[in-house]
């Protein structure tokens, strides 16, 4: 045989090596240029792939509405959550509800035909327990949602699932000599979101110490493993795009670790994230056994591409970041008080 001939033979050996052994990789969906120092991420998106935007303006309030003196449970027939609202405020909340969730559905999206009072539709009960949840935000969270508190509007925008959700990841399909290391979220579309997302499990869901920076030179008690480092920067840059803002929103940057040189917004990403865990662990997770979701989204164009291996139905439920609220805001809504406008959603204490 010829060195030509053996020269093909093992590239061509090789290149068959490289397709079996070798992992399978998505091509980015995304092209941009780079039009600020990378600590801006300022980024401008080729047309075609910028994400399909949800509003970032706060409805109108429904107009008031005259009491009626009755309870919503001495009028209508089984009302679990909301018993004591006045009827006529009752109402009043179940159409901005059914324009802030499913305005293309209407009342049919949870009532099974003109049977209000039936069960039939797991989305009614999953509707039970975001009412309540969003009650507890707003009574018990106050160190991050103030006195704007929150609706159902403030994560939904119009949509019966919210556009910002989180899926625990599907681990990868391992080969056995090259393989990805990450589960990369190759459906992003910014650099930030590619970043795996372990740590929103390990910090937006479980009870993981969010501690990294040492004070010492050398590794001892007090310097994390670089995993940890890892994780906890990928994390605080997925905050960081959810909200819209650069580290030095809350930290001084030549001092990461010390409270008493970070701004006052530090406090308020501190109780976000344990309001999340909270969110997550005690509503969300209880979604699956009501209204298991998919990862595809009701707006494709948001995700351009999304891997065979991301897609169909979930072990469970899509969970909360912080981009579900804030859409890439410092203020949800830049701050509107729509909570204000309906005081039944300012409940204080346990909400039944």
């Amino acid at each position: 045989m010829s060195t030509f001939g053996i020269g093909l033979t093992v590239v061509a050996v090789a290149a068959a090596a490289f397709i079996v052994w070798v992992p399978d990789w998505t091509h980015p969906p995304v092209g941009g240029v780079q039009i600020a120092p990378p600590p801006a991420s300022m980024v401008q998106f080729s047309r075609g792939h910028i994400p399909e935007p949800v509003s970032l303006h706060a409805p109108a309030a429904l107009p008031e509405v005259p009491a009626s003196g009755a309870s919503a449970a001495s009028v209508y027939r089984n009302v679990k959550v909301l018993a004591d609202v006045d009827a006529a405020e009752f109402m009043r909340l179940q159409r901005a509800m059914t324009q802030w969730v499913a305005p293309a559905q209407g009342c049919a999206f949870c009532h099974e035909g003109e049977d209000y009072a039936s069960d039939a539709k797991p989305t009614k009960t999953a509707a039970r327990l975001m009412l309540r949840m969003v009650r507890h935000i707003n009574a018990d969270w106050g160190q991050h949602v103030g006195r704007t508190g929150v609706t159902c509007y403030t994560c939904h925008r119009g949509a019966p699932i919210p556009a910002e959700t989180w899926f625990p990841s599907v681990p990868n399909p391992g080969k056995p000599w090259v393989a990805k290391q990450e589960n990369w979220r190759e459906s992003a579309e910014t650099v930030r979101k590619f970043f795996p997302d372990a740590g929103w499990q390990l910090y937006l869901l479980e009870d993981t110490p969010i501690s990294v920076q040492s004070t010492s030179a050398l590794r001892g008690d007090t310097v994390a493993a670089q995993i940890v480092a890892k994780r906890v920067y990928e994390m605080m840059m997925q905050m960081s795009d959810g909200i819209g803002v650069n580290c030095g929103y809350c930290h001084n940057s030549r001092a990461f670790e010390d409270w008493s040189q970070s701004t006052p917004y530090r406090w308020s990403g501190f109780y976000g994230i344990r309001m999340t865990r909270d969110l997550n662990r005690n509503y969300l997770l209880a979604l699956q056994e009501i209204l298991p979701q998919t990862r595809e989204r009701l707006n494709a164009t948001r995700l351009p591409v999304i891997p065979a291996r991301e897609s169909g139905l979930q072990n469970g439920d899509g969970l909360v970041v912080c981009a579900t609220c804030h859409y890439g805001q410092p203020r949800p809504l830049s701050g509107a008080a729509l909570a204000n406008t309906y005081p039944e959603l300012e409940a204080k204490g346990a909400v039944p």
